[in-house]
């Protein structure tokens, strides 16, 4: 008798066509040279709202909303006004993605006033400054595959490190993208003493 083997399912539901699909889809575009401040900021606010628990395809140009309740990041489709049965958590900030698959941030007003709030992002910012802060290229840094998160999140951090890695090539040249560090990046970020929270726009 015959063994007869049985395909499993693949728990996101995609084909490899689907995949390669939504891959496209998330193709950056319009991407532009920016500062160190700047990029380091994307790439900080973007990794923020990407480690946040959500199940759906976040849409360019759309506005969602980012909790915090617990340990946890969740981001949502619907405004904190609107909530009145469930609750997500604290309020933190306003998030769109843009056209270069980054996101920006527009944070509650005096957020920093809120302990929980301050100490999340704190914690955050210190982490991920800590995990760039060596001689290893920075290129080598970005999210091009994380097998941990979920397959929405898997396709904004690819879409994410491609559209960091075409802006630092645009800015310094192809080759010299490759040569520059974290730490030299955190040094120049160092020096305006400003978190880079407040660069999200």
């Amino acid at each position: 008798m015959g063994i007869k083997l049985q395909k499993s399912a693949n728990p996101q539901g995609k084909g490899i066509t689907g995949v390669v699909e939504d891959l496209r889809a998330c193709t950056p575009l319009q991407v532009q040279a920016k500062s160190s401040h700047q990029w380091l900021a994307d790439y900080f606010t973007s990794t923020l709202v990407l480690s946040a628990k959500f199940g759906f395809k976040p849409v360019i140009g759309k506005s969602y909303y980012l909790y915090f309740k617990g340990k946890e990041w969740k981001l949502s489709l619907i405004e904190p006004q609107t909530w009145t049965s469930h609750n997500l958590g604290i309020y933190f900030a306003k998030c769109l993605l843009h056209k270069d698959m980054s996101w920006s941030l527009e944070p509650r007003q005096n957020w920093q006033k809120n302990k929980l709030l301050l100490h999340a992002v704190h914690k955050l910012e210190r982490h991920f400054l800590h995990s760039i802060n060596n001689e290893l290229p920075i290129i080598d840094h970005l999210p091009f595959f994380v097998n941990h998160l979920t397959y929405y999140q898997r396709l904004g951090a690819n879409a994410l490190a491609r559209s960091l890695k075409k802006s630092l090539a645009l800015k310094l040249g192809k080759k010299e993208s490759y040569q520059i560090v974290g730490s030299s990046m955190i040094a120049e970020l160092a020096k305006s003493n400003i978190p880079l929270i407040e660069f999200s726009s």
